[in-house]
């Protein structure tokens, strides 16, 4: 029976490990398959926006809808600023994946230091309180309401993107941008419009992760090469162009590190990670639902 307790905790934990990195993949993922862009910026861009959450709870004793709100307009702004200042600049120059790819790392490098500057290098963390007291005490399962907000709250945000990417104007332009570019520009889409909005939507998704790598793990300024590195095997593990496959792909992962604890040391968990990513490469090199290439 505790073997069992214990399984079944850590699939829970799993669990809320795999929403995490779900949140943080996949808008990554969408500039990837929308614009070809590798954007590692995409790790600093959450940093900056879990500190912007963290101030406004810490120190105005804003309510969490507040700071969330707080987190997903920093996330934008700098998401928008740097389509416009970097990507889109560089892409008039015709600078090639290197180019782009260099840029965008030192964008990262930038937005760590930055954040460094203005809040110190220490962490920051909070307190999720009663919400992680468990809900069924005796039985030793560790069910909280703030593992099932966060399963809920991934839940609702992946949603909304597959119901905005099926049946919205601006999920059909963003397909079409994805499949073919020029086809699209000739057909009087945006292109550059609609590259715009979705940096905005990606950044926008990635607001949530901050939030819950604050009440979880805590955020230092130098997390955010992990947080792209997980973002970036989620969306290569999904498959590019799946919302579903990110989704799917993160929860694995987040299961799989969690379970493989009870047979290994917990420092084994990014051999884990890899060695799953190296498996299905073999296997299918287009990820999980993985779309086709243009």
């Amino acid at each position: 029976m505790e073997q069992f307790t214990l399984f079944l905790n850590l699939l829970l934990d799993g669990l809320a490990t795999g929403c995490l990195y779900a949140l943080a993949g996949i808008g990554f993922s969408l500039l990837w398959w929308l614009a070809d862009i590798v954007h590692l910026a995409h790790g600093g861009v959450i940093i900056a926006a879990g500190y912007a959450g963290h101030l406004v709870l810490s120190k105005l004793g804003a309510p969490l809808w507040l700071a969330l709100a707080a987190s997903m307009l920093i996330a934008v702004m700098l998401g928008v600023l740097i389509d416009r200042l970097a990507y889109r600049r560089l892409a008039k120059r015709g600078s090639g994946e290197m180019g782009m790819l260099t840029a965008s790392l030192g964008l990262l490098i930038c937005l760590e230091y930055g954040v460094t500057l203005i809040f110190g290098p220490e962490g920051v963390q909070a307190d999720p309180g009663l919400a992680r007291v468990p809900l069924f005490p005796s039985s030793g399962v560790l069910l909280d309401v703030y593992t099932l907000a966060v399963v809920a709250g991934t839940l609702a945000v992946f949603a909304g993107l597959a119901f905005l990417m099926r049946y919205s104007q601006f999920g059909i332009n963003m397909r079409a941008v994805a499949e073919n570019p020029s086809l699209a520009h000739s057909l009087g889409i945006k292109t550059l419009q609609v590259t715009t909005a979705a940096s905005a939507l990606a950044a926008a998704a990635g607001a949530p992760a901050a939030l819950v790598y604050l009440y979880s793990r805590g955020l230092t300024p130098h997390d955010a090469i992990h947080i792209v590195l997980m973002g970036a095997i989620v969306a290569i593990f999904g498959g590019r162009g799946s919302i579903a496959g990110a989704l799917i792909a993160a929860l694995l992962i987040g299961i799989a590190e969690s379970v493989m604890v009870w047979f290994f040391d917990a420092g084994w968990r990014e051999v884990m990670t890899f060695g799953l990513l190296y498996l299905l490469l073999l296997v299918r090199p287009e990820g999980l639902l993985g779309a086709s290439s243009r």
